[in-house]
């Protein structure tokens, strides 16, 4: 409390005196930061407040407080993070969210696509209050739409469906799995085969769950049901954030001011329940005497491959999906790869240089919770895991940013740069096939395009140089990468997958301030990323292995290589010169959108309170009234672009 709250207004002390009365009331320990006691003013304020209480309480004035009995303890903050770090994870303990008369009666809980777990899933836990529960998942595809689960994330789901089934199985529970149009109103037939008096379920933060939970909540109300919303998917719930426009140690929608935003007023994410608590929990459920109808996981109408071609093979291989393996995979990590992730992270030659663990958070086999405190309570020293520290903060602010700009999944938020030239007609055809391919004649490149088509992966690092090329080289429009990465992305996201194309393609929030090179490929030190992708450039030697074209002839004979025939020619002949064409493209947009562009040369957008709000503005898109490029002094140039490296990376 501040001095001023104290002792300014008489109330505001009387309020704290209550505070503290009904505090030792239920035998609740006061403790006082030490950062808030920095004088000895503030201790006699503290004293005297402990005085007071007393004095109100019944204690004679001449009787001061005995310190033994005193349950003031001052403590260092330091100290106490040091305290709380060697300190197991706490168990958090749910309270029942609905009154006690309709506990007797069953809950339905509802599984999705990003909540495919029993161990800290709080509308599982919450649900278990009840006498019966009847874990329930229904599919929708007409619900989906273009930017819900399709392709190969509908593989790794379909498999994760499987594997929660069992595992209830296994404590006497049952998946009750039901395909519809609608889903509210097959929702509302399960409830009332069940006699159900609640539903629960965990928030998705997508524009299309917000209406689709509200056409449940209308349905189920009208038949006496409640629908309890639980959060399990994020760290923070995006819609109860505020973020001031304008530029608060860093500018608005970026990481820094969002993370201390997060910190200022929702605190830090709640400890995760430990997995002896889940245990019990399973232990002590009970089914209902009669279960509802439930269809074949097979007959659900999610993805089924038969025939020769079964691409879901490599995908499944790599990523089998369950609370199980994603657990392994987080040890398995965190035993080698954490330790030099700050060095390794960017290397996709180098095995578990990152996590691969955002497809496990993705589908919800893995609790961010759990991840974030593996992380706080490892013996590392901030600055040691500082980035990967930071990777579940970039993606929440992707859902930020989601809930903000509901479509910014194919409009730009920076609207005028939908006017952006891109090239167009037969020739955008021509080179955003080869693109998806993997046949641009770009080795790095296309060896990432193969990986992602044959096994929906692909390091970080490598996307960002696969996206940077098709829209600062290729000149292919942001949305259509931004499709095609949805479609084959094991662990595609409708918020993290449009904010790093949108950044990409200069119109997101936080646009790059970088520019990926195809061919220094420092992502491939050893160039053995590229030899397994790319086979038929196995035998070329490093120098040579990332820029084949600059070869000499006789080296590609006896690599058996012949450029145009076993391996394709550069899609795009002169890098520089198509560079120059985007940069001018974007130039001239803005120059035509003068509007949006304040007196420094930064962009403006318009968020939807109707505020305005300046938003980084990479320095070679930055001009003045008369459309000039703006000229920055030699050192202000230098250091512009401190502190602002590996933009939009909320995979791991």
């Amino acid at each position: 409390m501040s001095e001023d709250f104290l002792e300014t207004e008489k109330k505001s002390r009387l309020i704290v005196l209550d505070m503290m009365r009904l505090y030792e009331q239920f035998k609740c320990e006061i403790l006082i930061e030490a950062p808030g006691v920095r004088t000895e003013a503030d201790m006699n304020i503290v004293e005297s407040l402990l005085k007071d209480r007393d004095l109100i309480a019944g204690t004679k004035t001449n009787e001061r407080p005995k310190k033994a009995k005193s349950s003031l303890r001052i403590q260092d903050p330091v100290k106490k993070a040091e305290s709380t770090k060697k300190r197991k994870i706490d168990e958090f303990v749910p309270k029942p969210l609905v009154q006690k008369k309709k506990l007797d009666k069953p809950a339905v809980v509802l599984f999705g696509g990003h909540d495919m777990r029993t161990y800290d899933n709080m509308a599982f836990h919450h649900a278990s209050f009840h006498t019966h529960v009847i874990p329930v998942f229904i599919w929708s595809r007409e619900e989906q739409g273009q930017w819900g689960i399709r392709g190969a994330t509908e593989v790794v789901l379909k498999d994760a469906i499987k594997n929660l089934s069992d595992t209830l199985h296994h404590y006497d529970l049952k998946l009750v799995c039901r395909s519809a149009k609608e889903s509210s109103k097959e929702l509302e037939q399960i409830c009332r085969e069940a006699g159900a008096s609640a539903v629960y379920f965990n928030k998705e933060h997508l524009p299309e769950s917000t209406e689709r939970f509200k056409a449940y909540k209308n349905i189920l109300t009208s038949i006496g049901v409640d629908l309890m919303e639980c959060q399990s998917s994020l760290l923070y719930d995006p819609s109860k954030l505020l973020l001031s426009s304008g530029f608060n140690g860093g500018h608005w929608g970026t990481l820094m001011p969002f993370l201390k935003a997060c910190q200022k007023q929702l605190g830090h994410p709640r400890r995760p329940t430990s997995r002896e608590k889940t245990e019990t929990l399973l232990n002590n459920i009970k089914g209902p005497s009669e279960w509802p109808y439930s269809e074949d996981i097979e007959e659900l109408g999610i993805v089924t491959i038969k025939g020769r071609d079964r691409w879901d093979l490599p995908i499944l291989k790599r990523f089998p999906m369950s609370e199980n393996y994603a657990e392994l995979n987080l040890k398995k990590f965190f035993s080698s790869g954490f330790y030099g992730y700050e060095r390794d992270r960017s290397r996709a030659d180098i095995e578990m240089s990152t996590s691969m663990l955002s497809v496990h958070l993705r589908i919800g086999t893995l609790s961010p919770n759990v991840l974030y405190y593996k992380v706080e309570d490892s013996d590392l020293d901030y600055q040691e895991r500082k980035t990967f520290s930071r990777r579940l903060f970039w993606r929440d602010l992707s859902y930020f940013h989601l809930f903000y700009f509901p479509s910014m999944r194919n409009k730009s938020i920076r609207q005028h740069y939908d006017e952006t030239e891109w090239v167009q007609g037969a020739e955008e055809k021509k080179r955003f096939d080869a693109w998806k391919k993997g046949q641009t004649g770009f080795p790095l490149v296309d060896a990432g395009m193969r990986e992602l088509y044959t096994t929906g992966w692909m390091t970080q690092s490598v996307r960002m140089v696969c996206a940077s090329f098709l829209t600062e080289f290729l000149r292919v429009n942001w949305v259509k990468g931004a499709e095609w990465f949805h479609y084959t992305l094991v662990d595609a996201d409708s918020a993290i997958n449009p904010m790093m194309w949108q950044n990409a393609g200069r119109s997101g929030i936080d646009q790059w301030n970088f520019v990926m090179s195809p061919v220094a490929a420092s992502q491939d030190g050893t160039g053995s990323y590229t030899k397994k992708w790319v086979p038929e450039l196995s035998k070329l030697s490093k120098p040579y292995l990332h820029k084949p074209w600059e070869t000499p002839a006789e080296i590609l004979f006896h690599a058996d290589v012949e450029l145009g025939v076993t391996y394709p020619f550069p899609i795009i002949s002169n890098l520089v010169s198509e560079r120059n064409r985007s940069v001018e493209n974007v130039l001239t947009m803005r120059r035509n959108n003068q509007q949006f562009n304040d007196i420094k040369g930064y962009d403006l957008i318009s968020l939807p309170n109707g505020d305005k709000t300046v938003v980084f503005t990479k320095k070679e898109y930055r001009i003045n009234r008369e459309g000039n490029v703006i000229k920055l002094p030699s050192k202000q140039s230098k250091s512009s672009g401190r502190g602002r490296r590996g933009r939009g990376r909320a995979r791991r």
